[in-house]
């Protein structure tokens, strides 16, 4: 159970079309944060309609403190939808058509969309979503690279009383591809407007692509709605933007006109950008009719939440369970209608603002909510520029009252538009915190920049007939945090804290990197990084949550170019310990079977680096027989390639590890040779001739030539002669017809002992060369 601190009383329900037009005043400046944080990227989850409504307007509005002309572009979906150019002095507005944003159709949510925002630009700014329908507005600020995390907590405003036109609803926008996104904590009483409930459906999730977005959404009429989604845990694995809060909602019951129906909407923060001290500045309403106060929500069990300066908790809460805090726990800082609450936490919760524009006698006190910042010297000093503050999108012509509402170091000189405030604009004090102050400056048009000589937020509230509080417009950067700034990989990856402070030092392992001292890094190698940084004056260097940095594991070394021989197949394996597996046969799976020769390479994804490896499977080369000396029936073998050792067979049958056989019969012989591939073996065919190894040319026509006329039909035949002394006497050819008759030059040699070589190659791919030896007998007789 969630303990709460608010009882609703029954009212009279009071139809939309009795308001008053100046009634949404209030949402219009009430519910939100009217003006962001700034940075070079923002973005914007979608929302529910809770009906609807053809009077709807939209857009974007930014500005910055930026000189030189830069543009911004907006996408929606990854897609282009249009660039402006602003600059300082130079706000712009860009109108956003309202499907892009917004739904009221029941299929179209609980299911993955492409609705949502993003916006880019070279130079810091600030960004809203700026929205209405008839009597109502509503605008999302956003925080910039603040607003995107993977841990948040949701808020809205605790609903009065049962009704079918109040709901609650959360959008989900991802920023990078394969986010899964986890949605669970809610009270099992829960009823979702989908038909599925808290106990039928008490965890979702769903994976969503860059651009992505998903929206939960559930109606008033049941009573486990009004608070039992307050506190539900969100959490992903990769950065997400989070829009929460009710399209219709009411959260009071009490006072002159018991409230209104109206749109509580505001971007959360993920949880390392909350703190543990707030300060909250009321709006207009008369605190007997409860429109003023908190919603906290704790993050972690056994928070204990303080008011002002009280030593006792007004609530001890474990994660997910919030606590209303009423209109009582303002106190008046010694002017009419100047109230400050400090709210202060043992560890880290969200403060939503609950707030009213409506003034004693305002026959409407039409409501709204904001996140706050928490509160810290790592402030920024200045506010430059927020644009066109009194400017909200609507289908008729308006010119609300606006305040601005400032908080900012105890002791600091503040200036809005280069003039100092003072009087009645402040300084107050805050009790329980002598160490903050606040100021208020009253009907505020135009562009407006904030100073300080110390650190300051501000924020502003609206007025006509109704008022509301605008929200704050910095702040939420203020707490040292890395993100990634690109590159999930090493070497790529590219880390960054914001651009605020006035010093850094990047540290690994607690240890600090020599010359890593502005506000990004690239890592080169995987570990923890933090940042310290500082700003000027007495606040104490901070040092920011670690950040780890992993970098896959290799691959094994299997996973390597491999040879085999032609008809088979192998196996590659890339290895567990990776998230994903991309072969290029189309395959996911960590290995690949019955795989032959040819080219191939794996994508490894781990932890959102996806790494290429490429792998050659190759045909193993196969032994060459080079050289087949024969001498005496002696057969020698002379193999290169393929990879050694060799075996040697004359049947295939049986092996031989020597590369010489004897005894070879005369006629064909066959050789056969493989390697330690084992694969089908090279072989070389052979006729063993019948050497003449005595001649005695005496002209009877018995032995008188030596002759291999036969073989001139191999190639490269060669028939030589040398005399024991190595001398060259016979060279065959054709002419000669390779036929010795023991003559040199024609004439008789003496009789003796001669030696022989007879070679050729054998006309097979590996050209093998056979050569015979040996000895001949000459006898030469008169």
């Amino acid at each position: 159970m969630r303990p709460k601190n608010i009882s609703h009383h029954p009212k009279q329900w009071l139809s939309f079309s009795k308001k008053l037009l100046f009634s949404f005043l209030l949402i219009l400046f009430a519910s939100n944060h009217l003006f962001s944080q700034r940075d070079t990227e923002h973005w914007f989850a979608p929302i529910k309609e809770a009906y609807t409504n053809t009077t709807n307007k939209q857009a974007l509005f930014l500005s910055t403190d930026v000189t030189v002309p830069f543009p911004v572009t907006i996408y929606n979906n990854n897609i282009i939808i249009g660039t402006v150019t602003i600059s300082k002095g130079n706000p712009q507005s860009f109108v956003i058509p309202k499907d892009v944003m917004i739904t009221d159709s029941q299929s179209e949510i609980f299911s993955i969309k492409d609705r949502g925002l993003y916006v880019k630009g070279d130079k810091p700014f600030f960004c809203t979503f700026r929205f209405s329908v008839d009597k109502h507005g509503e605008i999302l600020t956003s925080k910039g690279k603040a607003g995107i995390g993977t841990k948040f907590f949701v808020t809205h405003a605790p609903l009065s009383d049962k009704n079918p036109s109040f709901n609650f609803t959360c959008g989900i926008l991802a920023t990078e591809d394969n986010t899964t996104v986890t949605v669970s904590g809610y009270n099992p009483a829960v009823q979702f407007s989908n038909g599925t409930t808290g106990a039928s459906n008490p965890v979702m999730t769903f994976t969503l692509n860059k651009g992505q977005s998903y929206i939960i959404e559930g109606n008033g009429n049941f009573i486990p709605n009004l608070t039992g989604f307050i506190g539900t845990r969100i959490t992903s694995n990769k950065p997400v933007s989070v829009t929460n809060g009710n399209f219709t909602g009411q959260h009071t019951a009490i006072g002159n006109g018991a409230g209104g129906n109206d749109i509580y909407m505001d971007q959360s923060i993920p949880v390392e950008r909350l703190g543990d001290e707030y300060i909250v500045m009321k709006g207009m309403a008369p605190l007997a009719y409860e429109l003023e106060g908190a919603v906290v929500v704790a993050i972690e069990n056994n928070t204990q939440v303080y008011l002002n300066d009280e030593n006792t908790p007004v609530a001890t809460l474990n994660e997910g369970q919030f606590y209303r805090i009423l209109s009582t726990g303002f106190i008046s800082q010694n002017f009419s209608g100047h109230y400050n609450m400090r709210i202060k936490s043992t560890k880290k919760i969200y403060v939503y603002q609950l707030l009213s524009g409506g003034t004693s006698g305002t026959y409407y006190n039409t409501g709204g909510a904001n996140y706050i910042p928490p509160v810290n010297c790592f402030l920024p000093k200045k506010i430059d520029e927020i644009g066109m503050i009194n400017t909200l999108p609507y289908f008729t012509t308006i010119d609300p009252k606006v305040r601005l509402n400032i908080i900012t170091e105890t002791g600091a000189t503040v200036s809005v538009n280069g003039t100092t405030l003072s009087g009645v604009q402040g300084p107050y004090p805050v009790t329980g915190n002598p160490n903050w102050q606040t100021y208020s400056l009253e009907n505020v048009t135009g562009n407006v920049t904030v100073t300080s000589t110390k650190a300051v937020t501000a924020g502003i509230a609206a007025s006509h007939e109704a008022v509301g509080y605008g929200g704050y417009f910095a702040g939420f950067s203020s707490i040292p945090v890395i993100a990634k700034k690109n590159g999930n990989c090493i070497p790529g990856m590219t880390l960054e804290v914001d651009d605020s402070y006035a010093t850094y030092q990047w540290n690994f392992n607690g240890n600090p990197i020599p010359g890593a001292t502005i506000n990004t890094y690239s890592p080169t190698k995987a570990g923890n990084y933090t940042v310290t940084v500082s700003v000027s004056g007495n606040c104490p260097p901070a040092t920011t949550p670690v950040f780890e940095v992993v970098m896959p594991p290799m691959p094994p070394s299997s996973l390597s170019d491999k040879e085999i021989c032609i008809d088979a197949t192998t196996t590659l394996d890339a290895g567990p310990g990776y998230q994903s597996y991309e072969w290029s046969t189309g395959a996911t799976t960590q290995s690949i079977s019955n795989v032959g020769p040819g080219n191939y390479w794996v994508i490894l994804g781990y932890n959102d680096c996806f790494s290429k490896y490429d792998i050659a499977v190759k045909a193993a080369p196969k032994p060459v027989i080079k050289n087949i000396d024969l001498e005496n029936k002696k057969a020698t073998l002379t193999v290169t390639g393929g990879k050694p050792p060799y075996l040697y067979s004359t049947n295939k049958i049986t092996w031989q590890t020597s590369n010489v056989f004897n005894n070879l019969p005369n006629g064909q012989n066959t050789f056969y040779v493989k390697d330690a591939y084992n694969c089908e073996p090279v072989q070389v065919e052979l006729t063993v001739i019948n050497i003449i190894n005595a001649i005695t040319p005496n002209g009877d026509n018995i032995n008188d030539t030596i002759s291999y006329a036969e073989l001139k039909y191999k190639k490269d035949l060669s028939f030589s002669v040398y005399d024991r002394y190595g001398n060259h006497v016979f060279k065959g050819t054709a002419f000669n017809n390779y036929t010795w008759d023991g003559r040199f030059s024609n004439k008789k040699i003496l009789s003796g002992t001669y030696w022989y070589e007879i070679s050729w190659k054998e006309s097979n791919l590996q050209n093998t060369a056979i050569k015979y030896t040996g000895w001949i007998l000459l006898k030469n007789r008169d």
